[in-house]
């Protein structure tokens, strides 16, 4: 299932091309990538049409250093740098200090 939320400190702009994140947080510090935690799945109805899917997971940095996260893909496996990678999204970094934590959602909408 592609439900494995990673994330990194790349900051190069998402690509068709990418397979893998530029700099995924490979520490075992509570950043390591991970199955979601939260998964809703909501049918589309004659009055909205299609499917929503929404994926979350809480990284809690459990490091002495610092760590400026702004992407995150979406993956099939938890094994890092396999090329499971179904998508990818960069966002203005945000800073995670020890104790800190970051939630990741992705919400795709499938159908019309």
């Amino acid at each position: 299932a592609w439900d494995t939320i990673a994330i990194g400190t790349g900051t190069t702009a998402a690509a068709d091309s990418q397979v893998l994140l530029v700099n995924e947080t490979s520490t075992s510090h509570g950043l390591l990538r991970g199955d979601a935690t939260t998964k809703t799945w909501t049918n589309g109805t004659a009055a909205v049409a299609g499917t929503k899917i929404v994926m979350s997971k809480t990284f809690t940095n459990e490091s002495p250093r610092a760590h400026t996260i702004a992407e995150s893909g979406l993956f099939n496996s938890t094994t890092i740098d396999t090329n499971g990678m179904l998508a990818r999204q960069t966002f203005t970094g945000v800073a995670l200090s020890n104790g800190d934590s970051i939630t990741i959602t992705w919400t795709f909408t499938v159908g019309n």
